[in-house]
């Protein structure tokens, strides 16, 4: 059988895909459950957290994170069937990655110079860094069990996108802690381990998930 030919014969097995759906939403409510009482437990959510949910450049963040997170999920479960690699298209993510481009160029221009600097570094940067990644671990290795399950023919995406949506997720959840507001700091430092995480799991994702 050639390998075109095998493709759409696993394509039309549609008995597959809510299987992976289930199997994905039996992984990541846990996941997120225990991230979140991680959070709540260690770390502490931040004593004005209803005011920041309804202030827009605090809120900010957590949108963007959360719609990278649900975003990547979705190109996640697309990439677990043997079809995802030719159909899957990875502008959201693009999107998302412009809104908050946009984000932080407006927050530069908006900062007097003298703050800018303090914005940026903050104080809680190292926290962050090391935080998101660890909140990261049980969404990404769930992810990466989902498409393990399936049968990506883009395994190096499929892990790049299972480390987007983790991380994503996780720096979502870390904002409820966080009481750096401005885009200079969570644009700079949430990218950053978000761009960490992925990495690994790309990495991961090109060797794991081959057939």
């Amino acid at each position: 059988m050639k390998t075109d030919d095998l493709i759409r014969a696993l394509a039309a097995d549609t008995v597959r895909r809510p299987h992976l759906r289930t199997t994905l939403v039996l992984g990541m409510v846990p996941s997120m459950a225990i991230a979140v009482l991680a959070v709540w437990f260690v770390l502490g959510f931040r004593a004005d957290l209803l005011t920041a949910l309804v202030t827009p450049i605090s809120i900010a963040r957590i949108l963007l994170t959360g719609v990278l997170g649900l975003a990547a999920t979705r190109l996640a479960l697309m990439l677990a069937r043997p079809e995802g690699g030719q159909v899957a298209r990875l502008w959201p993510l693009a999107a998302v990655a412009a809104a908050a481009l946009g984000l932080l160029v407006w927050a530069y221009v908006s900062t007097p110079a003298e703050a800018r600097q303090m914005a940026t570094v903050g104080k809680t940067m190292t926290t962050c860094l090391v935080t998101i990644p660890l909140l990261s671990v049980l969404p990404v290795a769930t992810l990466l069990y989902v498409l393990r399950q399936g049968a990506t023919t883009a395994p190096m995406r499929a892990g790049f996108v299972a480390g987007l949506a983790g991380s994503g997720f996780a720096a979502a959840i870390y904002a409820l802690h966080c009481t750096e507001d401005s885009p200079l700091f969570y644009v700079t430092w949430y990218g950053l381990a978000i761009m960490g995480v992925t990495l690994v799991s790309t990495l991961i994702g090109a060797r794991a998930l081959r057939w």
